[in-house]
């Protein structure tokens, strides 16, 4: 495993455990969230953490997708919450801890994007050598050359 995929492994676990306690926080306090609010984002998380470690291309284009736009979001909400930290200590943690799911998610979008995880994630094509492949079905476990149209599973 290239040291980008074991980076962008740990990023989501970063993630993932920032919002594991934060959910927890949530169920204990009493707080707005079902648990279904909870539990789906960590099940989507943790999915995406399995799919990294073995290789998977769909794991590799959402943590992609996700780790860019997870990112901006919970970082601009966090920011938003900090600055009401003067009203309250609780604000002080929920900006904190939306910042421990946030800024992880870009150091992934980045080490994902390098050509040892294209490589790891076999989306380099075996004919033309072009790293930029679409998927040919909808799991991405088949792509397709946007050059060469050559297709590799």
């Amino acid at each position: 495993m290239p040291v980008s995929v074991l980076v962008a492994a740990i990023a989501v676990g970063v993630m993932v455990s920032a919002r594991l306690f934060m959910g927890v926080l949530i169920l204990l306090g009493g707080g707005w969230a079902s648990i279904v609010n909870v539990v789906i984002p960590i099940v989507v998380a943790l999915l995406i953490l399995y799919g990294i470690i073995v290789g998977q291309r769909l794991a590799w284009q959402w943590g992609r997708l996700l780790g860019l736009l997870g990112g901006v979001l919970l970082t601009l909400t966090a920011v938003g919450i900090l600055s009401k930290s003067a009203e309250g200590p609780g604000y002080v943690m929920i900006g904190v801890l939306l910042l421990l799911q946030g800024v992880p998610l870009f150091p992934m979008f980045f080490a994902l994007g390098t050509q040892g995880a294209r490589t790891y994630f076999r989306l380099t094509c075996p004919q033309c050598g072009d790293a930029k492949p679409k998927g040919g079905n909808f799991l991405f476990t088949k792509a397709v050359c946007r050059k060469c149209n050559a297709s590799w599973t």
